[in-house]
């Protein structure tokens, strides 16, 4: 039996770590492709990587930079999708190019609430709103990420069916012994990385967790992308390496109203509200948000 499929016999519950170590190490050879998201001239469009932070009635608004960047790891203290205990990674969401023309895309803010709102998560929920704060990181140095998705998968979105066939290409340059241990890796490891979590069973990111850490332990890379889960593969999530944070700068940052109500046809509808925003200077570590003078309204019918 080899390491993938004792890794799906495991019972996660129990917390295995040091065998889900083990294994992990004794995948053999793997051809994973990287992301780059590259810094451009100042004239160019330059990479975002957008932060979704939920505000409480503790926060109800955020001033400090370090408050929309990765939780500090001695806070971090269950497994999470792509971090374990007392580590921590950055998380946020990237539209491809591509998308940014096409209406369903519209608006990309929607991915990264889907990931972090229990208001657009929770459907035991019927109506409620709630408040979010998203950062935007420009790409100020290249970086370089884990590209995580199954390369024997018929993906529905254009985007992913574009970076599935590249996948494909770039695996046919691989040996072949090298080529199908990573399909049948990477099969194993996109599942682990796009299943649902329900609230409570941390475990079950247990595998992904600690696939991320030690691949950023191992390499000289700064994380993982996969796509998103809760938006449904539309965007992806990034999972960022502290000590690469140096390669990305805050430049703007906007506080928005997530209300959720029943439409007429009984589905949920979801609105984002344009509060406050602001633009952050370089090397600031605080912002002073400003209303926003006349609110748009960014609908999201879910």
């Amino acid at each position: 039996m080899d390491a993938i499929d004792q890794l799906k016999k495991l019972d996660l519950s129990e917390y295995p770590i040091a065998e889900i170590d083990r294994l992990l190490t004794s995948l053999g050879p793997l051809g994973i492709m990287l992301t780059d998201y590259h810094k451009t001239p100042e004239n160019q469009y330059s990479k975002e990587i957008e932060r979704a932070v939920n505000n409480t009635k503790e926060e109800p608004e955020f001033n400090k930079v370090s408050r929309i960047s990765y939780k500090p790891a001695k806070f971090n203290s269950n497994y999470l999708r792509a971090s374990t205990p007392k580590n921590t990674m950055f998380y946020g969401s990237v539209i491809s190019e591509e998308d940014f023309d096409k209406e369903e895309m519209k608006y990309p803010r929607i991915v990264g609430s889907s990931e972090i709102s229990s208001l657009m998560r929770n459907s035991d929920v019927i109506e409620g709103w709630s408040r979010l704060t998203f950062g935007n990181w420009k790409v100020i140095e290249d970086i370089s990420l884990a590209t995580i998705i199954d390369p024997s998968l018929d993906y529905e979105h254009p985007y992913l069916k574009g970076l599935k066939n590249k996948y494909s290409e770039f695996l046919k340059e691989m040996p072949e012994n090298v080529r199908e241990n990573t399909v049948k890796c990477l099969k194993f490891l996109s599942a682990e990385f796009s299943k649902y979590v329900s609230s409570g069973n941390n475990h079950e990111y247990l595998i992904s967790a600690k696939f991320t850490e030690i691949f950023t332990k191992t390499s000289n890379y700064d994380g993982v992308v996969y796509p998103s889960v809760q938006a449904k593969g539309y965007g992806l999530c990034v999972a960022i390496h502290p000590r690469a944070m140096t390669k990305l700068k805050l430049t703007k940052v906007l506080q928005c109203k997530l209300n959720k109500t029943i439409g007429e046809d009984g589905g949920n509808n979801f609105q984002l509200l344009n509060e406050k925003h602001c633009l952050v200077e370089d090397g600031a570590e605080t912002f002073e948000l400003k209303e926003i003078e006349k609110q748009k309204m960014l609908p999201n019918n879910g």
